[in-house]
This record gives C-alpha cells, structure tokens and sequence, in this order.
C-alpha cells in the first residue's frame, strides 16, 4: 500500500503564467466569459528564492469561475533573473504555473510541504507583511503550490470576487489598479 501524504485542503485559486496580461484577460473573456477582472499592475513583492533576497516585479489578474479564483501572472523581469518563473519562460511554458490553498499556519503548512517533497520554496511577502510560499516538488516540477497566509483583507478579496463574478452583466470588464496606489492607501 503507497503512503498516500495529507494534502493543504481545497484548491482555491489555478493560476496561469502568460506572457502578456492583457491579451490573455481578452481570451479568458472571449473564450470563455469570464469576468469581472481586476488587474494589479506593477506588483513588487519582496522575496527570497533560492537563498536570494530579490523583489520580484509582476502584473497579476484575478477572475472567479464559481469559488475557484483564476490567477493570470505575468512576470515584468529580465528572463535571465532567477525567479519562479523563469524556467517556465525559457521554455515558452504559458500556462498552468501553480495552484494555490489557503493556509491558517503558515509556517506549519511550509514545514508539511518540505516533509512531503515541495524542497525548493520561494517565500513572497505583500506590502502588509503577510506570506505566500510557491513550493515545487522535484515529483512534480512542473507544477507549483502556493501556501497563502491567511488574513481578513485576503478573504474579503475572494467573498467580494466570487460576489462580483456571480452578478456580473458583462460591463466594465477589466478594471486596472497601480498597486504603488495600493501601497499609498496602507502609509495613509
């Protein structure tokens, strides 16, 4: 019988590394409907990725199909910088990147991941201080987790998404927000 290891609950967002936002915000619409997008432009997280202190530079939208968030990414550096997404690009991988689960412990969800294979990590945190972890398995390098530290401004983000998704009557389909706009709201 396999050792069949305990998961991180239920997938709550599939996200999708594309080379350019605004183009594969226009598909999702076109091919399948789905809206409202709300584009985070200009994102800089603060990072740590293979012993590497960094800021990570990246567009991101989000749209819900039911409860399931759908993350487009599109990461704004050099190709030849190291970051989660590298390899991918190199590769001309436009895809799935990872999946995503919420996480009520942070540091104990990382630890269940390192036990269950996920060795290489990178650690991301927001303009409030809160942690999200990409973790690739040398199983299943092909696709990452992300472990999202849980807090109230995050589960308001998706309540309202599924909220707006759910009523949504096809007007005012993608709506861009400078997250430097974002950063100025929390030092006010």
């Amino acid at each position: 019988m396999k050792n069949i290891r305990s998961g991180f609950g239920e997938v709550i967002q599939v996200a999708y590394l594309v080379e350019d936002i605004d183009v594969a915000m226009e598909q999702w619409l076109v091919s399948f409907g789905l809206g409202p997008w709300t584009c985070f432009r200009n994102i800089e997280l603060a990072t740590k990725f293979d012993g590497k202190v960094m800021t990570l530079h990246l567009h991101e939208a989000l749209a819900y199909m039911g409860q399931l968030q759908i993350q487009l990414v599109q990461s704004l550096d050099s190709p030849e910088k190291n970051t989660p997404y590298r390899e991918f690009i190199e590769e001309g991988r436009w895809g799935v990147h990872h999946l995503a689960f919420f996480s009520e412990d942070i540091d104990s969800d990382v630890e269940k991941a390192k036990r269950q294979g996920f060795g290489r990590l990178c650690e991301m945190r927001d303009l409030n201080g809160y942690s999200y972890y990409y973790c690739q398995s040398t199983a299943m390098p092909d696709v990452w987790i992300e472990l999202l530290e849980v807090y109230p401004v995050l589960k308001e983000i998706f309540v309202q998404g599924i909220a707006e998704s759910a009523a949504w009557d096809g007007s005012n389909p993608i709506r861009n927000i400078q997250y430097a706009d974002i950063q100025a709201q929390i030092s006010s």
